[in-house]
């Protein structure tokens, strides 16, 4: 039963009384678990500890990289607690990976970009009650790979589908994050100019080290820009990125919230010097849309929204409602040839994509 419902409705019997205590403690544990469980899961993944635990069967020693073994032990002993390892049948000393386990910590990148804001949390006192206090940033590495480990396990592989028939020539790389998606365009297209852009330089970087590593050659123009500032990166493309009968693609991956400051306008207007610059490229988008709070509530054991949209808003990100985005296409040059959306939301009849 959706939360207030179960709560606020007076129980029936004793029976009812007693389930409803329960559910009230299980909520107040599921808040307070992810103090713990979130920086424990994101810093093993971020260490690669992770990806060797879910390899198989592992003793406490087994692992590489480990300091500090008594902490380690302790770090183990508190995963089994919370049913995400278990003792293995086959060793007084060994320790595999439940089924739980396997879904959650193959998602390690979900947990290092949620962390990547934990300057948030840490300032949290000095931010609310210090109006003198400035606004924290977040760990830009940690997003940077947070994002990265994300959004290839769930957003770029359909990217690529939509991309498939497509004749890449140059891809263009709005808040290039590490580059991943540049590296997968590379090692399924055969790609000439490959431009990184972002506004963080240890984003470009990273892009840069991870594109290096593929054996397949292209030219990087990486461009260190504010994506807004369109004139700035189209001037710096490579004379030579428009190619005959090639196509130029421009990859947007979660850089509307970041620059629309919440106004449709200027997000029209960001799409509209794009068209007026490079005309003749496509592009793809990839956004998170804005839910209403009543229906974040209902579905709170399914969605991240409301964090994501706490830090996004205290940071002066401006996340738009899916009617916004449909109020854009609207004034923009430009006609969507395929859609997919992620994580959907009921709200009555209704599906609210949350991305």
């Amino acid at each position: 039963v959706p939360y207030p419902d179960w709560l606020s409705s007076p129980p029936k019997n004793a029976e009812a009384l007693e389930e409803k205590e329960t559910r009230a403690i299980e909520e107040i544990i599921f808040l307070m678990r992810g103090f713990f469980a979130l920086p424990i899961i994101a810093k093993l993944g971020k260490k690669g500890i992770l990806s060797q635990m879910l390899k198989g069967e592992f003793g406490i020693h087994d692992i590489e990289n480990i300091g500090n073994v008594d902490v380690f032990k302790h770090v183990v002993s508190y995963l089994v607690q919370i049913g995400l390892l278990k003792k293995s049948l086959n060793g007084l000393d060994k320790y595999c990976v439940t089924r739980l386990g396997e879904k959650i910590l193959s998602r390690y990148g979900s947990f290092v970009l949620l962390h990547s804001y934990h300057t948030y949390m840490d300032d949290f006192e000095l931010m609310l009650f210090d109006n003198k206090g400035s606004i924290p940033q977040c760990d830009r590495l940690e997003n940077v790979i947070g994002s990265g480990l994300t959004n290839g396990r769930k957003f770029f592989p359909e990217a690529l589908k939509m991309l498939d028939k497509t004749d890449i020539g140059t891809i263009i790389d709005i808040g290039c994050g590490d580059g991943y998606f540049l590296s997968k365009i590379i090692e399924n297209f055969n790609v000439v100019d490959v431009v990184p852009v972002d506004l963080s330089q240890i984003a470009l970087d990273q892009s840069v080290k991870n594109i290096n590593s593929l054996t397949v050659e292209c030219d990087i123009c990486p461009i260190l820009s504010d994506a807004f500032d369109v004139e700035l990166w189209s001037s710096k493309l490579p004379n030579h990125y428009v190619k005959k009968n090639k196509e130029i693609v421009i990859s947007v991956w979660y850089v509307v919230h970041e620059l629309s400051q919440g106004s449709v306008d200027r997000v029209v207007d960001f799409f509209n010097k794009i068209y007026e610059n490079i005309p003749s490229a496509q592009l793809i988008i990839g956004e998170i849309t804005r839910i209403d709070d009543k229906l974040l509530s209902y579905n709170r054991y399914q969605s991240l929204m409301p964090e994501f949209q706490f830090f996004h808003d205290v940071s002066g990100q401006g996340i738009l409602t899916w009617e916004e985005y449909q109020k854009i296409l609207d004034r923009i040059p430009y006609i969507v040839s395929d859609t997919k959306i992620f994580d959907p939301i009921l709200d009555g009849d209704k599906v609210v994509p949350t991305s």
